[in-house]
């Protein structure tokens, strides 16, 4: 019997083709797959964030853009509830959302009898650039999605599905993210000359500027360790917050510098391919789409050491924690020890090849949503 494939609607990115950070990467490499894998595909968008571009069709996945609130505390709730609006006049047979902040507006969905699943991300309460409000309304939209929105739920770490059961009793599938992995030959020398940096000379981080990532911590830590290369910081942010200004503050005069949001095909990759090693802070989440990237392009990663990281990295970098000297030290051993830098950043390549790819990522969201859909009836 031919399979046939479900209409799934595909709502919490900003849009694709991506144009800003993790979930619009993994809906970008994502949906067309499952279109190759015979599903009917469309992610909801939202404009100014999809790379400059507003498109309708991307590799075969139909683009709808929808209105959103400019509110940094507004605008992913009112480009979601509209999403759901719109599609609630459209025939899908599942809703794959990615993070739970409109956890509420999930459960309207549910009642239609469509099938809900929700990628539950990291843990989005925990970070620290929520107020307390905020942090209490996230909490319990995690309640929320597990316990009356969603009828399954996607884990993309061990540790994070490991929680769920933990805390609510309640199990998910665990489908990491994905990475390209990428050598030397893909380094385009232009992108380091045009961001004024020499090959092997610089440290990077790339990620978006935000407390939970500590780019405070590494930007002391680095300044701290006496290294005579180079960091950079590649990330934005939406809105300029006091953060912000204290990162300024103290990375002035030093060999810090901050180059803003890059986008585009092979730029990031570029940064990370001629980078004698990447700093990784994110402290809240699971598989960081960043830390994959990092490892894919054979980076020496110095990562804080966190459940989700180690996870992700196991023994092919190294680890710090939030004390002071711990990054400064491991910046010591990186810049002492080149050959050992240089293995582990291979060993990190071989383990995105061998756990890490995209195709396999949509394998086995394949695999899930048409198990998902038997078990409700749905013949796929």
């Amino acid at each position: 019997m031919t399979k046939t494939g479900l209409r799934i609607a595909i709502i919490g990115s900003r849009g694709i083709p991506a144009g800003y950070g993790g979930f619009e990467t993994f809906a970008q490499e994502l949906a067309p797959r499952l279109v190759e894998r015979g599903h009917e595909v469309t992610v909801y968008c939202r404009k100014g964030y999809t790379a400059g571009q507003v498109l309708h069709e991307y590799k075969g996945v139909r683009l709808i853009h929808t209105p959103a609130l400019r509110s940094r505390t507004l605008e992913q709730l009112s480009h979601e509830f509209s999403s759901i609006v719109d599609s609630m006049r459209r025939r899908f047979d599942l809703y794959y959302f990615l993070g739970y902040r409109g956890a509420p507006l999930y459960v309207p969905v549910r009642l239609t009898r469509r099938l809900v699943i929700d990628n539950t991300d990291g843990l989005e309460w925990r970070r620290r650039k929520w107020s307390r409000f905020g942090r209490a309304y996230l909490h319990k939209a995690e309640w929320i999605v597990t316990r009356l929105a969603a009828q399954e739920l996607v884990s993309d770490a061990e540790a994070i599905r490991q929680y769920f059961l933990r805390t609510y009793g309640r199990d998910s599938r665990y489908i990491t993210n994905g990475a390209y992995t990428l050598d030397r030959s893909d380094m385009k020398q232009e992108v380091l000359d045009e961001h004024g940096v020499v090959e092997g000379q610089y440290y990077i981080v790339a990620c978006r500027i935000e407390p939970e990532n500590n780019i405070d911590v590494i930007v002391r830590e680095f300044i701290a360790s006496g290294s005579d290369k180079e960091l950079i910081i590649a990330g934005g942010m939406n809105y300029e917050t006091p953060f912000w200004e204290h990162l300024q503050e103290i990375a002035k005069g030093s060999r810090v510098r901050f180059l803003g949001p890059i986008y585009g095909p092979g730029l990031i990759e570029s940064l990370h391919l001629g980078a004698y090693g990447y700093l990784h802070g994110h402290e809240v989440g699971g598989t960081n789409p960043a830390l994959l990237k990092a490892m894919g392009c054979g980076n020496l990663v110095i990562a804080l050491d966190t459940e989700f990281n180690s996870e992700n990295l196991a023994d092919t970098g190294r680890y710090f924690t939030p004390e002071p000297g711990s990054l400064a030290e491991q910046i010591r051993w990186a810049d002492s020890n080149p050959d050992q830098a240089r293995a582990l950043g291979e060993a990190a390549r071989a383990r995105i090849g061998e756990f890490y790819t995209w195709d396999s990522v949509a394998d086995k969201h394949d695999a899930f949503f048409r198990e998902v859909a038997r078990k409700r009836g749905r013949h796929v």
